[in-house]
């Protein structure tokens, strides 16, 4: 059984609509720009907000119009929305429940006598995840959680926010604007546009499979081109302005209108001379490196083919082994398993 299922939810608020459907189980991050409606689903899964059509089912209980109190749905805020005025131990005990396993699982417990405005922004979000948890909610909600946190401790936490979350062994749905962060803490994301999801799928296939373009540029793929299919038996060749490119990708025909893209990390620098693999037959071309950039252990170069602008990542010690800092000219390479194609609409 499904843990959590949205059917067909809409809520229109003219200007924007919201239509979302998904079975949601693990830990799913939901991944969008801002006013993608995120937070919307969020509040209508919860019961803040009521929906005008379609059917969530908890549990195999349609929980569609019960108030928000009777659907052991557990919320963390943006803002935590903790009481400040409470001690830790009061905000935890606030909705009944029992405070000290959670509070030691989620290592607040030398905390509870403490105020809400003594913490720093971590131990805050710490209190929120545990006053969430108290009353063993059949699921649990959180809202862009690490917005509050300094840029320097999010990676930490959220890691350490995961582990925590595993151990709890509840679904959660995790919502935040940040790819690396989704990527760090969810065993599936799901990439919300526009108030659609446009793809829900286990991290790594998000990652490396999109479904279309909005998604591969909301992961960072950054290296997306059209083209038309001009052979399918085998292996995919694809004219585009660079001439043809070659994919592993199937489910395609010829004359189907794509797009394709092959992430930074997979461009590879072909180095004069030497014998290239079945994988880089045919995907070879001639560029002029017209930007490098330290991104700190790589090293980012943007490479101007004839007509098309291609972002390649290359370790630091490859980009120093290869001369890459005095080279003007150079040949890029894409391995046919990592020419990733997508229908054009």
């Amino acid at each position: 059984m499904s843990l959590l299922e949205l059917e067909e939810v809409v809520k229109d608020f003219g200007r924007f609509k919201l239509h979302v459907s998904g079975t949601f189980d693990g830990l799913t991050a939901i991944l969008g720009p801002s006013g993608s409606g995120k937070t919307t689903m969020l509040n209508i899964i919860a019961g803040f907000l009521k929906h005008d059509s379609g059917r969530i089912v908890l549990k195999g209980r349609d929980i569609s119009h019960y108030p928000p109190e009777k659907r052991r749905i557990g919320y963390v805020f943006q803002d935590y929305a903790l009481f400040p005025h409470m001690t830790v131990r009061e905000n935890l005990t606030y909705g009944g429940g029992d405070h000290k396993d959670v509070a030691e699982t989620v290592e607040i417990d030398h905390l509870l006598d403490r105020h809400i405005n003594q913490l720093s922004g971590g131990e805050k979000q710490r209190v929120a995840l545990a006053r969430a948890l108290v009353s063993e909610p059949d699921i649990l909600l959180l809202d862009e959680p690490m917005s509050n946190v300094d840029e320097l401790m999010r990676k930490r936490l959220v890691i350490e926010m995961n582990s925590i979350l595993k151990e709890f062994g509840i679904p959660v749905i995790y919502v935040t604007h940040s790819r690396r962060e989704a990527l760090l803490i969810a065993d599936r994301i799901g990439v919300m546009v526009g108030g659609r999801i446009l793809q829900l799928d286990r991290a790594e296939r998000v990652f490396e499979e999109p479904a279309n373009r909005k998604v591969a540029e909301f992961m960072g793929a950054e290296n997306i081109y059209g083209g038309t299919v001009l052979k399918s038996d085998g292996e995919l060749l694809i004219e585009w302005s660079e001439g043809v490119v070659r994919s592993q990708r199937a489910g395609f025909k010829s004359g189907d209108e794509v797009v394709f893209c092959i992430r930074p990390e997979y461009v590879m620098i072909v180095r004069e001379g030497k014998p290239l693999g079945d994988l880089l037959q045919g995907n070879v071309y001639e560029g002029k490196i017209v930007r490098r950039i330290n991104v700190g252990g790589m090293f980012e170069l943007v490479v101007k083919l004839q007509k098309e602008i291609v972002t390649a990542l290359i370790p630091d010690h490859a980009y120093h082994r290869l001369k890459l800092d005095s080279r003007e000219h150079v040949r890029i390479g894409f391995k046919k398993n990592r020419v990733h194609v997508m229908p054009k609409f």
